[in-house]
């Protein structure tokens, strides 16, 4: 039946969007659109929240800018996004950010699987723990894996997640590095789970590029996201766009 579905276009595939012009244009022509903060959490403004119980009707299609849509169906959203002239969250020019979004992309499966399965091996090696760096703050820790990777002489910058339980997912935490050399920490996990509209990726990803950010809330926070959306139930989800 998940094959019948998939080849009438009823399946959650996101449907490929070329924009007709430049960000700018594309921009010119948007409408305005109105989005609310709807809660807070970790001193971060939230403007999506689904329970893992319901389906989602939120992607990134007519909520964020700044980024390019890959056919993520959007759970939970905070982060101290900016808005526009349009209305739209500045996805890149936020801060620090928490989001959990589920996607079934079979390419965007492809990869997060390998990335994950690598870094979280090497992160395993660097017998470094992310609770190493609770009480510090987002600058602190890049000045670390900064110094860290130069007495190196190699790039040393990842940290196996201190989370007493995964939940039948893979995770790590990255620090800043020649590529990101500013204040920057991000902790990630995902799960692969089959459902009856295929495989389905859930990732879930907390970051921060503020130097003065404190790490201990959002290590707190991607606990409580991977308590939460460990087992988002199978539902028929559709909408999503990709570029």
């Amino acid at each position: 039946m998940n094959w019948w579905k998939k080849l009438r276009g009823q399946g959650p595939e996101a449907k490929v969007v070329k924009p007709a012009g430049n960000h700018i244009e594309n921009l010119q022509t948007h409408p305005v659109v109105s989005i609310q903060q709807i809660g807070e959490t970790a001193e971060l403004p939230v403007w999506v929240d689904v329970p893992p119980e319901e389906p989602t009707t939120s992607t990134f299609n007519g909520l964020l800018w700044e980024v390019e849509p890959m056919g993520e169906y959007l759970y939970f959203l905070a982060g101290n996004f900016p808005k526009n002239e349009r209305g739209l969250l500045r996805y890149a020019s936020a801060k620090t950010i928490a989001e959990v979004y589920v996607s079934f992309e079979d390419d965007v499966i492809s990869v997060d699987r390998s990335e994950m399965q690598r870094s979280s091996e090497i992160a395993h090696n660097e017998m470094t723990y992310s609770s190493d760096f609770i009480g510090m703050q987002a600058g602190e820790i890049s000045a670390f894996a900064h110094d860290r990777t130069q007495s190196a002489g190699y790039a040393r910058r990842l940290a196996t997640l201190s989370v007493k339980d995964l939940r039948g997912g893979i995770g790590y935490m990255e620090q800043a590095d020649e590529f990101n050399p500013g204040p920057w920490v991000r902790l990630l996990w995902s799960k692969n789970t089959e459902t009856s509209q295929g495989l389905r990726v859930t990732k879930i990803a907390v970051r921060s590029s503020d130097a003065d950010q404190q790490f201990g809330p959002m290590h707190d926070l991607l606990t409580t996201l991977i308590d939460r959306y460990q087992n988002i139930e199978d539902h028929p989800l559709s909408g999503a766009v990709r570029m």
